[in-house]
């Protein structure tokens, strides 16, 4: 009777393979998940008890990529590893590759994903963007680089199941040709979203003058960045061009160097003209603002010229134009206390008389 099963066992093939054949890739399977769950469930335990000693995020990201792997891939796996016990045909092989191909490439894609978001949070943490600023600069490099990461995986897998993609990838060629030939600037505004993104000219709500417009930056976006005019109007301006002008940040103005001019009257005393320094030095002074010097450093076709320069340790506009208002008063009361007259644009006529007297 034993023999009879066991020559039954050796005998029997049910799809090719014995009942003896079937046991072991059921045991296979069991043993492969089992080991599966077991170094999942040990991993990320040591992984999360780790990330709660270290204060990187290396870990943590480490943890979310591999939570990402789910039931059905654990099941995938383990069926992978039990059909080395069996003998298979041609058929059963393709389709079960072009499944495993499918699976974990779309788990590879949503790996990398996760990888590239990382980098791009990192990137933009490093370059201090906040709130909208980060929002749309990590929206928008994440549509371009997943976009690509598709494509790429796309033609990964027509490559492994034996299609011939030469003929896509000429295809590609040429068509990416024709695009950048029919959309140069927009090519060229989106290579300078990322110019803006990594050199980081200019961020949102940095107050910045070029040759086309002044204004605070409200967006930076994929083909053009929106600049809110002093006139209070929106302007929108292709990163191309902005870029291709001089820009002047006033972000990181720390100190605003003020040169004026002070013209007074010819005629005006040796002595007094000696004191004038001295009078727009306690103007400036009390206006709480850093005097360098004056100086009488030109004769003007009407004037003597003093030229002042002082430094005011305030970024705001208003506050300098307040500042230098406050200055020029004070000048012009010290300037009058003294006795000395401001010069503006006259004009003498020297009306010569040529008489000839007889004797």
């Amino acid at each position: 009777m034993v023999n009879s099963i066991s020559d039954w066992f050796d005998s029997s093939l049910i799809l090719g393979n014995t009942p003896e054949a079937y046991g072991s890739a059921l045991t296979a399977f069991a043993v492969a998940l089992a080991l599966i769950y077991l170094i999942k469930n040990i991993g990320i335990g040591r992984l999360k008890a780790l990330a709660k000693k270290t204060e990187t995020d290396l870990d943590d990201l480490l943890i979310v990529l591999t939570e990402k792997f789910n039931r059905f891939e654990y099941l995938l796996a383990a069926f992978f590893v039990s059909t080395r016990c069996l003998q298979r045909g041609p058929a059963f092989d393709r389709t079960f590759k072009a499944v495993l191909l499918l699976v974990f490439t779309y788990r590879a894609i949503t790996i990398v994903q996760e990888l590239l978001s990382y980098w791009i949070t990192r990137m933009a943490a490093r370059r201090e963007l906040s709130g909208q600023a980060k929002d749309s600069v990590v929206r928008s490099t994440q549509v371009i680089l997943r976009s690509l990461v598709w494509v790429g995986a796309t033609l990964f897998v027509l490559d492994s199941l034996g299609v011939n993609i030469s003929a896509a990838l000429t295809g590609l060629g040429i068509g990416g040709v024709a695009v950048a030939l029919a959309a140069q600037a927009i090519l060229g505004d989106l290579f300078n979203f990322f110019v803006i993104l990594l050199d980081k000219p200019f961020s949102i709500g940095d107050f910045i003058t070029s040759d086309a417009v002044s204004g605070a930056v409200e967006h930076i976006g994929l083909k053009s960045t929106r600049i809110r005019s002093l006139s209070g109007e929106l302007v929108v301006i292709s990163n191309s061009n902005l870029l291709g002008s001089r820009i002047r940040n006033y972000k990181d103005l720390t100190k605003r160097r003020v040169v004026f001019k002070t013209a007074i009257v010819y005629g005006t005393k040796p002595e007094l003209l000696r004191k004038i320094p001295a009078v727009i030095k306690e103007a400036v002074q009390a206006c709480k603002a850093e005097f360098d010097r004056c100086n009488l450093y030109n004769y003007g076709d009407f004037s003597l010229d003093f030229e002042t320069v002082y430094y005011l340790n305030e970024p705001d506009y208003g506050a300098y134009m307040a500042a230098q208002e406050q200055v020029l008063l004070t000048v012009i009361e010290g300037l009058a206390a003294a006795g000395a007259e401001l010069a503006y644009p006259t004009q003498i006529l020297v009306k010569k008389c040529n008489c000839s007297g007889s004797q």
